[in-house]
């Protein structure tokens, strides 16, 4: 974790040293530990170092070779260091320090725009090519690290955070009701916009060019629809995936700081701390100390306290349980205004009481289960693959395990979510896209959510934005499709690059094993039947973690429901007076009244069956965010109103 800035001008004035060290500054609770700028002519580099791994503490940034002519900044960690060293001493290049900078300078060196490629890990980096003179940055695959950039006629300028570019008083500050929409119906699809118009993230996987002529991005990484693994049984697909997972776990331990790890009690964040502890006790990894974290809710349907103990006392862990405390007063307002963004969510574990934990025992780094859900659980829509190949038995089986596993009965007519999920998964991929289309133009069906204003969501072409066909390789299965969609999904990027943003805060880097591109890669090559299989999700993990899990985690097929916090933050902010005059709502992006009316229908949902699952909190929270943000970045900051209203 560190903080990055760069400036290019195109009209080859000088850089402004003062704003590169303002938007630098910025950025300096993300590193903590050192920083600097340097310019040359027209470019400038920015850097704030947090120290997280050995090779770390040797690193200077910026990172300047005055005769390759090259300059670097790079947020990020290179995980697989030994490959890249061998194939570049292999190719002749000399490495001084082989810290993860000096890598990614190198590689960029001798591969240019192929470097990115070669490089496995979570980061981004940008490079001044004073031969070429141009900027050169990228970006993972995945989006762990997050990356926003403003160009103008005038010059082009990027940063770790949005906040960092709005330190340019010439940047225009302005809302985009387009991407305002997308968070308020909670279908964060772009993954390029932002919340201003005007400034914008480079999306996971790509990289960008900036030369005087203009930018230039492209994608650099995306999966082989070709790779397919195979072997002969469970056991070889659980001792591939078992080999594969403790590198990525192994890669991620190497710190310069005593290591935690959060511990849910699921599969995914259990599954990586048990890991872990197997590496140590067999050497195979190395660290000053290693705590799991866990948040405990007594008496919430979400506590997890039974499954977490069965993990400790099987993993022998150093636990430490912690109870959430009421969120600080003010919170989500000092957030809105610190970062000029959308403020945190009101759900997970890595809240207050386990980031403080964390900080108090001098840990900056902390591993995480996130990714298990994504690439791993399977999809529904492996029927669909059935049906194409008239694999009848094998789809009444399969439909059978899977509706089961909900209790619903797609066999009676009268279960309408049952046949519903059998015309969405079943039915319906196997129609010909047009005639989808043009189903679509005949049922007319309004996907903006109805408090959203109707006139708001005709001018931002909302619902447009909500119906965006994404490219999806033709090559793979219907169950792959729908699993390509996370990589696609906005609203994960989005929760990645608030993650960022929240450890920052807390000078932590989450690490997340089930989001190496080794794994990914991984998941999208096996059969279905190796990620679902008779109602149950994640074999291939269960099955590698055969003797390393407590059976009652490893035959869990429960997860923890977190929406009841986000129910009890909303009636601590205020509950319903909270929405009764929303700034959003006078601006004529929602309708009050009906917002009013969905909390108290949520409310009523949840006192009825204490299932706060089926409300639409999460809607209600982005409401309460994005009026937030608009009070703060926009009516606080006064003399905004007229012309935002007249955007």
């Amino acid at each position: 974790m560190s903080g990055i800035a760069a400036i290019y001008n195109f009209d080859r004035r000088p850089v402004d040293l003062a704003l590169l060290e303002r938007i630098t500054e910025a950025a300096a609770y993300r590193g903590p530990d050192a920083g600097g700028v340097w310019h040359e002519g027209r470019a400038g580099l920015g850097h704030r170092m947090l120290h997280t791994t050995p090779e770390s503490l040797r690193e200077t940034q910026p990172l300047v070779d005055t005769t390759a002519k090259l300059a670097l900044v790079m947020d990020g960690r290179v995980d697989n260091r030994d490959e890249l060293i061998t194939d570049l001493r292999a190719h002749g290049v000399r490495l001084a320090d082989e810290t993860d900078a000096e890598i990614v300078l190198r590689s960029y060196e001798l591969w240019r725009e192929d470097s990115p490629r070669r490089i496995i890990g979570d980061f981004a980096f940008v490079i001044w090519d004073g031969r070429e003179q141009q900027l050169f940055c990228a970006r993972d695959p995945f989006g762990i690290k997050s990356f926003y950039y403003h160009r103008d006629a005038r010059r082009f300028l990027c940063g770790s955070e949005l906040h960092q570019i709005l330190e340019d008083a010439t940047v225009p500050h302005e809302p985009n009701e387009g991407m305002v929409g997308e968070y308020l119906a909670d279908r964060i699809r772009n993954r390029e916009e932002t919340l201003f118009n005007g400034i914008f993230r480079l999306e996971p996987a790509h990289y960008l060019i900036i030369r005087e002529s203009g930018l230039v991005k492209r994608r650099y990484y995306d999966i082989d629809p070709e790779n397919r693994i195979v072997h002969g049984s469970d056991d070889e697909y659980a001792a591939h995936f078992l080999e594969l997972f403790k590198q990525a776990v192994a890669c991620r331990m190497r710190s310069c700081t005593p290591v935690g790890a959060e511990l849910s009690g699921g599969l995914d964040s259990s599954s990586v701390a048990c890991t872990v502890q197997l590496l140590l006790k067999s050497g195979a990894c190395a660290a000053p100390g290693f705590e799991t974290f866990s948040a405990v809710y007594p008496g919430l349907p979400c506590d997890e306290s039974e499954y977490i103990a069965s993990v400790v006392e099987k993993a022998g862990l150093k636990a430490n349980l912690l109870r959430p405390g009421p969120t600080p007063p003010g919170k989500w307002v000092t957030e809105a205004r610190r970062f000029g963004d959308f403020p945190g969510y009101a759900n997970g574990l890595m809240n207050e009481a386990v980031l403080d934990s964390v900080r108090a025992k001098g840990m900056r780094v902390v591993l995480t289960g996130v990714g298990g859900d994504e690439f791993l659980t399977g999809s529904f829509r492996h029927c669909a693959d059935l049906l194409s190949r008239l694999e009848l038995r094998a789809l009444i089986g399969y439909l059978r395990d899977a509706f089961s596993r909900y209790g619903l009965e797609p066999w009676r007519l009268g279960d309408l979510p049952a046949v519903a999920a059998i015309m969405r998964d079943v039915v319906r991929p196997l129609v010909p896209l047009p005639a989808v289309r043009a189903l679509k133009r005949l049922r007319r069906r309004d996907p903006v959510p109805s408090f959203i204003n109707r006139e708001f969501a005709r001018r931002s072409a909302l619902a447009e934005r909500l119906t965006v066909e994404e490219k999806v390789p033709n090559a793979f299965s219907f169950a792959q499709a729908h699993m390509y969609g996370a990589l696609l999904d906005g609203r994960l990027c989005q929760a990645a690059e608030q993650g960022s943003r929240s450890d920052g805060a807390y000078g932590i880097e989450s690490r997340h094993p089930f989001y190496d591109r080794r794994i990914v890669e991984f998941a999208f090559g096996i059969p279905e039947e190796q990620r679902h299989w008779r109602g149950l999700t994640k074999l291939v993990l269960r099955n590698a973690m055969r003797g390393i899990l407590p059976e009652k985690v490893r035959q869990r097929r429960t997860k923890a429901e977190f929406s009841s916090t986000v129910l009890q933050e909303l009636e601590a902010l205020g509950g319903e007076r909270l929405f009764a005059s929303l700034a959003i709502a006078e601006l004529g992006w929602v309708n009050q009244e009906e917002v009013r009316r969905m909390y108290r229908r949520a409310v009523a949902i949840s006192a009825a069956d204490g299932d706060p699952a089926l409300t639409r909190l999460r809607e209600l929270w982005r409401l309460f965010g994005i009026d937030l943000w608009y009070r703060v970045g926009f009516l606080d900051r006064g003399g905004q109103k007229t012309r935002t209203c007249a955007a």
